[in-house]
């Protein structure tokens, strides 16, 4: 079976077939949720829209296409088997890329790409998510693509980096990630300088000619309040400094008891393969200087890859603390994976399948994400019958207008203690802080819920000055001023406490 897996040569259409299997096995526990994620809320309500306030107007294309109408629909989840199936065709392109004749051990080294735990959460949006995954695929052609004609190997690499940005501004960190790669890798293979210096002048313009034809284009549509930056002043170094804490705090999230021994083997074997690539570096018969230049650029090329996985997020005026703007995580992944690879197969040629195992792990993180989504799926249908229930059978049912208070940091999902336990890195990828949002009423049938946006009455609300209607452990109702209101409260407790079970047998002793 090793020798199956490691010794003989895949085909073109083997490969495609062997990504095309995992990468579905990896989105079907979020197709069998089917969960409503955050902004999905609205958009399907609205059938779409915004995008183009955003800077990403190729969204807004990309569901016009699919569903032959000027609006975006609800037609979960074509959109994403399609991405799914354009991935597996970039990654089948990158594995012959990376290797002249791959066997079928040769495609997991870049599998990670999809299997990147964080890139979880862009994929649980039922309309942006897939999208996300087109941005990826634009990625990962821009870096691997060579033509024999020069106008070919600029222009295309530069359409593809404004399509990507044009899909999400943050994958501008992944292309330069995946090319930091790509030059350990070429140092890895003992390419000439030549080859090297070339391919990071190339991709500098690339990434330059990108960026400057989509500020040119599809920035100019992005609302003032997604173009803020931090101030250049002391204070935002201190800011920039506790987001890369928090970053950090998250990337540590993913180490249990069970993965431990995994990220500190991984770890090793790839600290082993950069420094024999580096040894190797050193020992080259090129001309000093240029070996000093590429040297200097061999060792700068981790920092900006770790640096590229915050990318510039950090630099926003309003950070997101969603786990979904960590997608060069992935490319710290593949690089791992490559340079482990490497160094497996020099130690045995056929030890390259033991990076089966991480992949199973990330696999396995897929699935617990899964039912984790099912989870908040069931407690949100649970409290919004409860509350269809009390609007129907209180005052709040005649009134003409009825606004919700939502609670932005709920992060309550008790029947998740025992997922969140097993793998604390689920909560941070789920970043789902709320019980319920005012789009959801729709769903049971109540169209006049809205966004409460009066200060006055929200802080009166606050303050306790008026008397609820009904009062839940998950909401209070009030009529105020003719208007009804719903105020989301926190639930008390501690809802990663395993709550005591007992047997119906052992009632005697667990009384």
């Amino acid at each position: 079976m090793m020798r199956f897996l490691s010794a003989r040569t895949v085909a073109s259409k083997e490969a495609l077939l062997f990504f095309l299997m995992a990468n579905f096995l990896y989105i079907f526990p979020l197709v069998q949720a089917d969960y409503f994620y955050n902004d999905d809320n609205w958009r399907v309500l609205m059938a779409g829209e915004e995008w183009l306030e955003d800077g990403r107007a190729v969204v807004d294309f990309f569901y016009n296409a699919i569903s032959f109408s000027s609006k975006a629909p609800d037609l979960f989840p074509l959109p994403l088997f399609i991405a799914t199936a354009g991935v597996a065709l970039a990654l089948k392109h990158l594995t012959f890329f990376y290797f002249e004749r791959p066997a079928l051990v040769h495609c997991l080294v870049v599998l990670p790409i999809w299997y990147n735990p964080f890139f979880l959460q862009n994929l649980s949006y039922r309309y942006d998510g897939p999208a996300m995954a087109l941005g990826l695929v634009a990625i990962i052609y821009a870096v691997a693509w060579q033509r024999d004609r020069t106008w070919q190997n600029i222009g295309a690499p530069v359409l593809l980096v404004v399509l990507a940005l044009s899909i999400y501004q943050v994958f501008v960190g992944m292309f330069i990630a995946l090319c930091c790669v790509e030059v350990i890798r070429l140092v890895w293979e003992r390419k000439t300088s030549d080859v090297i210096f070339a391919f990071i002048g190339h991709n500098l313009m690339t990434i330059g000619i990108g960026v400057l034809v989509y500020y040119a284009t599809a920035y100019q549509w992005m609302t003032t309040s997604r173009q803020g930056v931090l101030p250049l002043e002391a204070n935002s170094l201190l800011e920039i400094g506790d987001r890369l804490l928090y970053v950090g705090q998250m990337l540590n999230g993913l180490g249990t008891e069970g993965t431990r021994l995994l990220v500190w083997g991984g770890a090793v074997l790839a600290v082993t393969g950069y420094a024999w690539a580096g040894f190797n570096l050193l020992n080259s018969q090129e001309n000093p200087w240029r070996k000093m230049a590429l040297t200097i650029l061999y060792v700068l090329a981790i920092p900006v890859l770790l640096f590229c996985i915050p990318g510039i997020t950090l630099f926003f005026s309003y950070f997101n603390y969603g786990a979904r703007t960590l997608v060069a995580f992935s490319a710290l992944l593949v690089l791992a994976f490559y340079l482990g690879f490497q160094v497996l197969t020099r130690i045995h040629t056929h030890l390259g399948v033991v990076l089966f195992i991480p992949l199973l792990a990330m696999l396995s993180f897929s699935f617990g994400y899964g039912r984790v989504l099912s989870l908040q799926k069931e407690q949100e249908a649970a409290v919004l019958a409860s509350l269809i229930y009390d609007i129907n059978h209180s005052s709040l049912r005649d009134r003409p207008s009825i606004y919700m208070i939502p609670e932005v940091s709920a992060n309550w999902l008790p029947a998740a203690s025992g997922m969140y336990a097993a793998m604390p890195a689920l909560k941070h990828v789920l970043g789902v802080d709320y019980v319920l949002l005012p789009e959801t009423l729709p769903r049971g049938g109540i169209t006049n819920v809205y966004l409460a946006k009066d200060p006055t009455v929200i802080a009166s609300i606050r303050r306790g000055e008026h008397s609820p209607v009904i009062s839940t452990q998950f909401y209070d109702l009030y009529v105020i001023q003719d208007n009804g209101y719903i105020f989301m409260k926190k639930p008390q407790g501690d809802s990663n406490v395993l709550p005591k079970l007992c047997l119906i047998t052992d009632l005697e002793r667990c009384r």
